[in-house]
Parts: C-alpha cells; sequence; structure tokens
C-alpha cells in the first residue's frame, strides 16, 4: 500500500493561470539618474522596480515605504534617557527631587535633541529606509 503515498509526491506544482502569467517584457529607456531614482524609491517601500512601476502604473500610487531604521545605539541610548526621565519625573512628583538634578536634565534634553536629529535626518534619506 505504499502506492498513494508515492502518488502524492509525484505531483508537480500547479499549472499558473495564464492570465495571471507575466510574460510580455515592456522596455523603457532611462537616464542613469533617472534609474538610479527607480531603484532608492523601490528601495524605499521595499519592493521591486517591477513591482513599483507596476502598482504606481496600474493603481496610481506608489507602495507604503518601509519604516526608517534606527540603529541600535541610537535605540538603546534613547530608551536609556527615556528611563532615567522617567525616573526623574517620579521623584518629582513624590517631591523627593534634588535641585542639582537641572544639570543633568539639561544634559538628558541636549543628548535627546542630538538623537531626534539624528532620527529626522535618516528618515529623510531614501536609502536609509
Amino acid at each position: 500500500m505504499l502506492f498513494p503515498i508515492f502518488a502524492a509526491w509525484d505531483m508537480g506544482r500547479p499549472k499558473a493561470d495564464k492570465e495571471k502569467l507575466r510574460s510580455v517584457n515592456f522596455t523603457i529607456r532611462l537616464t542613469g539618474s533617472e534609474i538610479k531614482q527607480l531603484d532608492l524609491t523601490a528601495d524605499a517601500c521595499g519592493t521591486t522596480t517591477s513591482e513599483l512601476v507596476r502598482e504606481k502604473l496600474f493603481n496610481g500610487t506608489f507602495p507604503k515605504a518601509k519604516t526608517a531604521r534606527l540603529e541600535l545605539n541610537t535605540y538603546l541610548e534613547l530608551k536609556k534617557i527615556g528611563v532615567n526621565l522617567n525616573q526623574l519625573t517620579m521623584l518629582a512628583h513624590t517631591g523627593r527631587i534634588d535641585f542639582n538634578l537641572i544639570k543633568i536634565l539639561m544634559q538628558l534634553l541636549k543628548q535627546q535633541e542630538v538623537i531626534i536629529a539624528q532620527i529626522l535626518y535618516r528618515d529623510s534619506q531614501p536609502g536609509n529606509r
């Protein structure tokens, strides 16, 4: 009775629907800067250039862009700042905050502004998504 098991293995991949099969090539000419821009846009959207062009041509929209990448160190530093700010806020609400902590808070604020500026800069660069 091994035949039914082997028969299931002999089944090939199902045939693709002829209507959905992409068998026609369409060629356009682009400059070097245009193809570079197209590749960067496709990369930012997390898709291929073919899919990007198809989506724009037939649906009138670009695919949604991927979320921006953050470097691990930047993320960890921002997390540490958030933890410190939460601890200081809890101290302030209980009335146990030392006024010498203002210097530390100002340093954290400056560091937070630098990290936010880095995030905004990276987010504005299409190659960094």
